[in-house]
Parts: structure tokens; sequence; C-alpha cells
């Protein structure tokens, strides 16, 4: 049976986390409930916008659409949840201020937090530590409130925790303050003000909650290979130091594993998330299929597909089926198959989004038998509807005519359709023109296009330059494929916080090495291959990324001494 329950229910279930003082009950709860609700908020209850109105606030017309953003697993909390005041005041227990911020955070009210502590501020009050801290997160978790003074507030609650005389519950309070502090500075992208954070954590003899260490990981971006490196390296001390983990942080270490094509530990990461109790969600499943995708298990991902769809809890979204279109039409060129997915996207009620109209383009323009007409119409079908042409639409298609069809007159004509459209290309349209112009023996040009798309004033890519790699080989040009390869700078000297570029300069992917290889092949150096061979290797890649180089390499050799 697959029974959805009303709002109404659903409400009161959330309702009824909140009366047990089970926020991660109800955290987990509404999570489930916005995948069949999107954009979901529970009826408010009368005790928070009695709470509210002693601070003089509207539980709704200030407050931005709810999310689960507001709270996370509080496994340390010892302290109470009431105002402090300063000692000229008195403390109002009755009717806290502090409780209603708490509350508004909850909720994912981040304006209604501001706005009760700066009454309580002007009141001459002092906010209890948890009603900073959760302030703290839940604003920078929200676009329109991340500009706030973090640093006042933790001032701010510094000086509440100077109110606290218990020393365990000082304690308590100081981990919620820096655990939070953690969360808003790695969120903004402050590393080393978070880092600042975690030393503060350990020095308490303790460690951040499983979101904060979500946080720090999806703050850390050096790079597919060291970003896997780091999500084994955080779920390892996660175990080690018996933190409970949540869902927001099973998913972030699956997504870092399987960018970094490590298939085993993300089954093994399901697993022990499985053996937890913790119920996988659309972005569970679209990551896990997606990362059987990348390294080809193709009866893995239809399985845990089949496992999605067939859970009590299921509620279609587009990612795990976006995941397996672009499997079929990319990777093993089966249109019918890929179809096959996109009919049960529809036939679940889901509109088909941008991407997954990318896709069906190429599976029209690009797998056999060619359907150029249908691709062409369904680039016409955007000009109406919810989704509107991009430039990856006509990128796609610039692709098809220009490299499957080796038609580079047509490829240019729909580049400047495209322009005509309005569509102002940034990058993907031009690397489908530069790989056709490559493919059909126009290096020169290719540069040039290259060069108009730096004039722009937008950055090239590892995948633009790959391509023109390629071309200069063909040429056997090897001095200028060189030249664009050693610009390019190895992940392993790039301290980056921003992957694919650094200061202007690319950063190498896997591919960069395998064009640089396969340009050296094509003109006979293989000591010269096996020397960039060796530079892959230092780059720590997984072995099923190296494997097809190596493998070239060794075919060259064999078929050089026969």
């Amino acid at each position: 049976m697959n029974i959805i329950p009303s709002q109404e229910i659903c409400s009161r279930v959330s309702l009824s986390f909140m009366k047990l003082n089970d926020y991660t009950g109800q955290l987990a709860w509404d999570t489930a409930v916005q995948e069949i609700y999107p954009g979901y908020r529970p009826t408010v209850p009368k005790d928070m916008e009695e709470g509210m109105a002693t601070l003089g606030l509207d539980s709704t017309g200030s407050s931005p659409l709810y999310t689960n953003a507001a709270s996370t697993s509080r496994g340390h909390k010892t302290t109470e949840s009431t105002a402090q005041t300063s000692p000229t005041t008195t403390n109002a227990r009755s009717n806290d201020p502090s409780a209603a911020i708490i509350r508004a955070c909850q909720y994912g009210d981040a304006s209604v937090a501001i706005e009760g502590i700066n009454k309580m501020v002007n009141l001459n009050q002092i906010p209890s530590p948890q009603a900073i801290a959760d302030t703290i997160q839940v604003c920078a978790k929200r676009e329109k409130e991340r500009t706030t003074n973090y640093h006042q507030l933790f001032r701010l609650a510094q000086q509440s925790l100077d109110m606290i005389t218990d020393e365990d519950q000082r304690r308590a309070a100081e981990y919620d303050v820096y655990n939070a502090m953690l969360v808003a500075n790695a969120t903004l992208g402050d590393m080393t003000s978070a880092k600042k954070n975690y030393d503060d954590i350990v020095r308490l003899g303790q460690f951040p909650d499983a979101t904060g260490y979500a946080t720090l990981l999806i703050a850390t971006t050096t790079g597919a290979v060291d970003e896997a490196n780091d999500a084994l390296r955080i779920w390892e001390e996660v175990k080690r130091h018996g933190i409970k983990p949540n869902i927001f942080f099973y998913n972030v270490v699956i997504g870092k594993l399987s960018k970094g094509r490590k298939i085993e530990r993300v089954l093994e990461v399901y697993e022990e998330m499985t053996q937890h109790k913790i119920r996988p969600n659309a972005i569970t499943y679209g990551t896990l299929i997606s990362a059987c995708t990348r390294v080809g298990s193709e009866d893995m991902a239809k399985n845990l597909f089949q496992e999605m769809i067939s859970s009590p809890n299921y509620h279609a979204r587009h990612g795990p089926h976006n995941a397996l279109i672009q499997f079929y039409v990319r990777q093993k060129k089966d249109r019918q198959s890929a179809l096959f997915y996109y009919e049960d996207m529809l036939q679940r009620r889901l509109v088909p989004t941008e991407h997954t109209y990318t896709l069906l383009i190429e599976a029209f323009a690009c797998i056999q038998p060619y359907d150029l007409t249908e691709a062409n119409r369904l680039i016409q079908s955007l000009k109406r509807g919810p989704v509107r042409a991009t430039e990856n639409h006509y990128g796609a298609l610039i692709h098809a005519y220009g490299v499957e069809h080796g038609d580079v007159s047509t490829a240019e004509t729909v580049f400047n359709n495209m322009r005509a459209a309005g569509i102002v290309p940034k990058g993907p349209a031009y690397q489908s023109l530069i790989e056709s112009l490559i493919a059909n023996n126009q290096v020169s040009r290719a540069v040039t296009v290259r060069d108009e798309l730096l004039k722009s004033g937008h950055p090239s890519s590892a995948y633009i330059e790959n391509t023109l790699i390629r071309g200069y080989g063909l040429e056997k040009d090897i001095r200028k494929a060189e030249e664009i390869f050693e610009a390019m700078m190895d992940p392993h000297d790039a301290p980056a916080k921003t992957a694919g570029q650094k200061n202007g300069v690319i950063i190498k992917e896997p591919s960069t090495y395998q064009s640089m290889v396969t340009a050296y092949l094509e003109n006979g150096f293989i000591e010269k291959a096996q020397e960039t061979l060796v530079r892959m290797r230092k780059q720590q890649y997984p072995d099923l990324v190296v494997r097809p180089v190596e493998e070239a390499i060794y075919a060259a050799i064999h078929h050089s001494s026969l």
C-alpha cells in the first residue's frame, strides 16, 4: 500500500514530536514530509504564537518559507531553554522569550529569531546560549540572513555563557555555540574560522555533531579524490568518537565518495546507514545510483532504483531518473532504455527538468538510428512551457551536428541561432563548437573560438583545454599540446578552495592526463606518455580512473614491439 497522509495529519505528528521535546525526531519527520509536500510547513501551535507575541513578533507575516535547516541532533545538551538576563533585570521564566526564539529556529524562521534577539537586547536581556546558537545556525542556512553579523552574535553568546555558574551546564552550552559557529563559518566558506571552532570544540573534550562534520565536508572543494579521502577520514572519525550520524551526514559522505569513484566505500557507508535504521531519501538513492553508473554497475543501479520505488516512504524525485537516463544515453548508447525511465518519470507526474531535456536531445541526435528532426523539435518546444531552452540544450545539438555527424556548418548555424534567440553563451555551447571543430581537423579555428570565449569575460575549462590538447596531438604539434597541458595545474599543487579554477589557472582533471597521454602515443612518444602516467598516479586518483591510461600505454608498448 502507498498511503499518503494529509498535511493536517503530518502537522499533528510534527507537533507531537515538539511536545516531547524530540526535535531530532521532528526534523527527520519534517524532512520526510517535505519530500511529499514541497514547501510543507506545520501549523504553528498556539503556545509558539503566544511566545512570539511576548516579543512583539508576528509568527506568520515576517517569517520565510519553512525548511528543515533549523535544528540538529543535540546529544550533548544539558542547558535549560531559559532567557538569560542581566543583573539589573528580572528573569521571566514563566513566559520565556528565549524559548520563543528557539522555537522560531526550529521552524526555520531566521528573521523572527533575529527580531527576538534584538528585542531582548533592547530590553536589557540576554538570550540563552541555545537560543543564540540556534539562531546562528538557521541564519547561515538562509540566503537572506547570511549577512548576519555572526561575530556579534558570538560575543553576545559569550556574555550569556558567563552568566552560567554550573560548570557542566556551561561546557554543554559552549559546545552548542562553538558547533553553531562552525556550521555558520563553514557554510560561508570561512574555513580558517571553522577550523578554530573545531579546535575550540576539541578543547572541550568533544567533537562536532554530524551536521557540523557534514557542513565541513560540503565546504571542502579540493578536487574529487581529495574530497573522497576527506570524507573517509571524517566518516571514520565520526564512528571512532561515537557521534550519532544523520541522513544529512550520510548523504554528504556518499556524495563525496561517489565523486571520487570509490564505489566499494559508497556501498559500505550505505550498508552502515541501513544498520543504523536511517531511511534513505531521494537524495540518497540519486547519489547511490549515480555512483553505480559512474563505474558502469548497471545491474546495481537498476536494483537500487527498484528498491527506491518499492520503499514505503517513496516519493518521486528527478535525480534518480535523470541519473539512469544519463547512463543509458551517454555510456550505454541505449535510447530505448533511456526512454523507459523518461516514460516512468512522466507516469509518476514528474515534470522533466532542464537536464532531462538535454539528455533527450542527445538521445535522439547522438544515438543510432539518429532522429535529428525530433531533437530539433525538442529545442523548439522549449520556447514555451515551464522549462525554457538554455545554452546546454543548444550545446547538445551543436555537439550532435559537429561531432556525431561531421557537419560543422550546421553546428555553427545552431550556435548563431542560439544567440539570435537571446541566449548568451558562457561555456557549454563554446565547448561543443570547439569539439566540433577539433573533430573535423579545424584546430586553428577551435583556438580562435576559445579565445572568443575568453574575450567575452568567461573562463575556459579543463574540458575545453583537453579538447585542444587532443587537437594539437592529431596535428602532430606536441609542443603546443604540452604548452596547454603545462599551463594547467596539477590538483595536488593547488591547495585551492575552488575546484576547477585557482586564480585564473585551470586545474587538471583525470581526462587532462588521459588527453596528453593520447597525444603522446599518437605521435610515438611512449616514454613521455609513461612520465605523464607517473604524474597522474601522484594525484591519487582511483584505480578505475587510472587503469584506462595504463592499458593504453601497455597496448602501445606491445604494438611497438611487434
